[in-house]
């Protein structure tokens, strides 16, 4: 058979490669622990789940839904939005309902791209954002983030003729993997950096949900004077409710913007199914919504200081994160390889984390840790790192 090039020059998306090592592990009869996905491992909340049974009894939710989100669904979210961000959207032109904000990632980069342009991708950063542009016929322009700067692109180290070749940008604060947090002043640089060079910026705000202290509060890039008209902003349900399986989120940005998307995703697909619109519209104003994010975060406060407080002990470099489930963290010194590093603790300890050049090469000096896991799992998890390093 001949498969196109999108298929055969593609590696295996990372997160599939680290479920096929777990499942071998597994049936070797090992004991596994992964802290490698950022699943989250408690349940979507009763009145998540109760809203949906409404919703699914109602006969007429089950036709087909409007291709860019129920009028209900917008104008639920626009509500949001105003009292989240206090910025004001336009239900009926400026936002569209997705199949997660995964399905948003990899379909965006098509409806800029053609053959042969060029984009602009932070390194490390979220593999599917290099692999949908692939899949348009781009190529990504890497934009390293160091330790140093927090994980925020240098901007003025772009040369203006790369810049002003891209079509996009693409940004994710709160980040993946970093866990690093972007504040007004990065983004008004960005809108104007963007804005010189004709760039539509892609801001990838999944993780909004998820931070440990007010002032990390993440902001969205719709609140940035100008911002709307060449950005779009993705949000996912997966996070801020634990409904990673029900495969629902939305962009926001420019009625210009969003319907170019509503063109292309009208050929690929026919919308989110209704009840899970309604269910997770419903959920954003719900009055149980507040005390479920408060405890969600008293309960990754609470991993994130048993994690940090085993790395510190064992002797590990990484920051604090101040967002987002993950743990950025540089591999042992007599290792070169993260990959290497990530396979010899599985193969001796039965802990999975993942290797951080899987995120781009500016990752290989690092792995990713995952709060993602029971309190208890966690403990063991670093149990087993700290046997590991012992060994070493």
């Amino acid at each position: 058979m001949k498969f196109s090039r999108r298929v055969t020059d593609t590696p295996p998306y990372l997160f599939h490669l680290i479920d096929e090592k777990r499942k071998a592990a597994l049936e070797r009869g090992m004991d596994v622990i992964s802290l490698g996905i950022g699943d989250p491992d408690m349940p979507t909340p009763d009145f998540v789940l109760d809203l949906m049974n409404e919703e699914m009894r109602k006969p007429s939710n089950h036709q087909y839904p409007s291709y860019k989100g129920e009028f209900d669904f917008c104008e639920n979210v626009a509500k949001w939005f105003e009292t989240r961000f206090g910025a004001q959207l336009d239900p009926q032109h400026e936002i569209m309902a997705t199949i997660g904000a995964k399905d948003a990632v990899s379909h965006l980069p098509f409806v800029f791209i053609d053959p042969g342009d060029t984009a602009l991708v932070t390194d490390p950063g979220y593999p599917v954002y290099e692999a949908a542009i692939g899949f348009a016929g781009g190529a990504p322009i890497r934009i390293p983030l160091d330790e140093e700067r927090d994980f925020l692109p240098d901007l003025s180290s772009i040369p203006d003729d790369v810049a002003s070749a891209a079509k996009f940008i693409f940004v994710n604060y709160p980040n993946n993997p970093t866990a690093a947090v972007a504040d007004e002043s990065f983004f008004l640089d960005l809108v104007a950096f963007a804005g010189k060079h004709n760039l539509v910026i892609l801001a990838d705000n999944a993780y909004s949900e998820v931070y440990f202290e007010p002032k990390d509060r993440p902001i969205s890039i719709m609140q940035i004077p100008n911002a709307k008209d060449i950005s779009i902003e993705i949000h996912s349900f997966s996070k801020t409710f634990n409904m990673t399986g029900w495969r629902i989120g939305f962009i926001v940005g420019s009625k210009s913007l969003i319907d170019a998307v509503l063109t292309l995703k009208s050929n690929f697909d026919s919308g989110v199914f209704m009840a899970i619109q309604r269910a997770a519209a419903r959920a954003l104003g719900h009055p149980d919504a507040p005390l479920f994010n408060e405890r969600r975060t008293q309960l990754f406060k609470v991993r994130r200081d048993i994690i940090a407080s085993a790395l510190e002990e064992i002797g590990f470099r990484f920051k604090l994160p101040r967002a987002s489930y993950y743990f950025w963290v540089h591999i042992p010194e007599n290792y070169s390889s993260s990959v290497a590093f990530c396979a010899d603790l599985l193969e001796q300890q039965g802990l999975i984390v993942t290797p951080g050049v899987g995120y781009g090469p500016s990752g290989e000096a690092y792995f990713r840790i995952s709060m993602t896991a029971e309190d208890n799992k966690i403990r063991q998890g670093m149990d087993r790192l700290t046997k590991f390093v012992k060994g070493l």
